[in-house]
């Protein structure tokens, strides 16, 4: 039995058994690309023979930062068919892989005991950056989670006037081309189902669809207009909505997938075709969307995509020091043709 192996090996005696210096090991685990062939292999070899592992903390320590990004993200119920958060975490984990880097994450929810640990993550130096998905930065008992001191990257919503870089969809412009798509079909009156007032979504979306409009018909006078949410269920209280119109618009745009489920599977049920009686188009890209029947048309948003050009922007200011040139970002949603529009 050798003297290492009933303790934990150190770096010591990684060095001491290859005959190399310490500093030779530390290169072959950090930059192998460094040494040649031969020291490299036989370094490497003896790591595994003494079942060597790297001290993270100390490495940590000597390089300044955890190596660790803290990503804040929404907390979906358990009955929500979005995978909008599950897709931007599988991104950013997979660029936080690539790059060396370690992921702690943190599911909001109104309570003042998540706030408070967000915030204390944040300000204890257990990240190195954060990635945030949220209307609004962390605030609690004065401290607000823009002054922690650590880069931040805001994923999907639009916080540059808190001076905080953003990754984007274009909201916006993927509904003015919802219109300009509708209305190359030969539609003319809209029925838009918008979200909450304060989602920065919702409002950008109705931006997009009011600009449109005006764009293309020289007046948005007259929309038609039902408030939903982010649930299945606001899409079907938006379609009974509909139904009792007398003069039911024949282009339906809603704000969001999961309330164009309910609102597709309403209509359905009611016995009116789509895209026969009406035309449904979408934002988000759910996969869910895809297997309905028809397909619903929708702007993908690849939030995968997304959140790994967050992960990367954050790793960038960590590794440069400073805020990147150009504080926002904005990704184009790719529309998905599906099979719920149809000329009039």
């Amino acid at each position: 039995m050798t003297e290492t192996s009933s303790k934990k090996a150190s770096l010591h005696d990684v060095a001491r058994a290859a005959g190399v210096s310490i500093s030779t090991v530390s290169r072959a685990l950090a930059h192998p690309e460094r040494l040649s062939a031969k020291t490299r292999d036989k370094v490497l070899a003896v790591t595994r023979e003494l079942g060597y592992h790297p001290n993270i903390a100390a490495r940590n320590l000597r390089l300044g930062h955890t190596k660790t990004l803290l990503a804040v993200m929404p907390n979906h119920k358990a009955t929500s068919v979005s995978t909008i958060t599950t897709e931007a975490q599988y991104g950013i984990g997979a660029q936080c892989r690539k790059q060396g880097y370690a992921l702690n994450v943190v599911h909001m929810d109104d309570t003042e005991a998540t706030a408070d640990h967000v915030l204390q993550l944040a300000y204890g130096g257990q990240a190195s950056g954060l990635i945030l998905m949220a209307e609004q930065p962390y605030e609690l008992h004065g401290r607000r989670l823009q002054d922690c001191g650590l880069p931040i990257v805001s994923l999907s919503e639009d916080l540059t006037h808190l001076n905080i870089p953003s990754v984007v969809t274009s909201d916006r412009q993927s509904m003015m081309d919802a219109i300009d798509t509708l209305a190359d079909l030969g539609h003319t009156s809209f029925y838009f189902i918008s979200g909450p007032d304060n989602s920065y979504h919702s409002r950008q979306r109705e931006a997009g669809v009011r600009s449109g409009l005006i764009r293309r018909f020289g007046s948005d006078t007259g929309l038609q207009k039902f408030r939903a949410d982010f649930s299945v269920q606001s899409g079907i209280d938006a379609a009974e909505a509909y139904l009792a119109l007398d003069d039911r618009p024949s282009a339906v745009i809603c704000w969001a997938d999961e309330a164009a489920i309910g609102f597709q599977s309403a209509i359905l049920n009611a016995g009116l075709a789509i895209p026969g009686d009406l035309s449904l188009i979408s934002f988000d890209g759910l996969t869910a969307s895809r297997y309905m029947r028809p397909p619903i048309c929708t702007f993908d948003q690849n939030m995968t995509d997304l959140g790994a050009q967050a992960a990367q922007l954050l790793i960038d200011m960590i590794d440069s020091g400073e805020p990147p040139k150009g504080a926002s970002i904005e990704y184009p949603a790719k529309l998905f043709p599906g099979g719920s529009i149809a000329p009039i």
